[in-house]
């Protein structure tokens, strides 16, 4: 598979207000985890800024499928902005959408999501992450008559296929609590999360193996 690195990380040394320019170099890319006193700030874990492409390939051998994650829109929810996420593969129509807000000061959020014909509105939204969290974290969160839980399982190195060898991923697991790994919302799993980019891994409902990072694109909107 030709994999071709437009984009690249953000450097430590890079003020967030440069970040476009700093999409340029494999040695731009911070591997230290932002801090606080009591934990890592997760929303920069899941950017939701700027036009945003990824494409992952499945890391189970006999499944030959791409899935692409684009950046559909943005708007705002009870004053709070959220983006909306598709997710499609190369050999079908779009298997659905994820509506996140991504702050500083509440953390990362699902606001809804469809799925086939089929369309859902949390309230409230299920949390996937709190603020700030530290291993071992986790959060329950009751709406529509599911229960979710979101567990902080610590910090892993997550190579991915584009190239590059992240280290310190932020490892998530989304529980559904339905009990089956193959039934249930599409997004429930577990994620390793990187700074700037959000997403390296993804272990998605009805999947065997991870998804693996291939290509990534991000653009200043508008």
């Amino acid at each position: 598979m030709g994999l071709v690195a437009l984009l690249l990380p953000l450097a430590a040394s890079c003020a967030s207000g440069d970040a476009p320019g700093c999409f340029t170099s494999p040695d731009c890319y911070a591997s230290d985890a932002d801090t606080d006193e009591v934990g890592i700030v997760t929303a920069h874990y899941f950017p939701i800024d700027g036009e945003r492409e990824a494409t992952y390939f499945n890391e189970d051998t006999e499944l030959d499928l791409e899935l692409m994650v684009e950046k559909v829109s943005s708007g705002t929810e009870d004053g709070v902005p959220v983006v909306t996420f598709a997710y499609s593969t190369d050999v079908s129509a779009t298997i659905g959408t994820v509506t996140f807000s991504s702050i500083e000061v509440s953390g990362v959020r699902i606001h809804g999501y469809t799925e086939g014909a089929s369309s859902t509105t949390f309230d409230p939204p299920i949390v996937l992450t709190a603020d700030v969290m530290s291993p071992g974290d986790s959060i329950v969160t009751s709406a529509n008559d599911l229960t979710f839980t979101s567990t902080h399982l610590g910090f892993e190195d997550c190579p991915v296929y584009w190239g590059l060898d992240w280290e310190d991923c932020l490892h998530l697991r989304l529980d559904d609590g339905d009990g089956d790994d193959d039934a249930g919302p599409f997004f429930a799993g577990e994620y390793w999360l990187v700074q700037r980019y959000g997403p390296a891994w993804m272990h998605l409902t009805g999947y065997r193996e991870r998804w693996n990072l291939g290509h990534y694109e991000w653009r200043e909107e508008g």
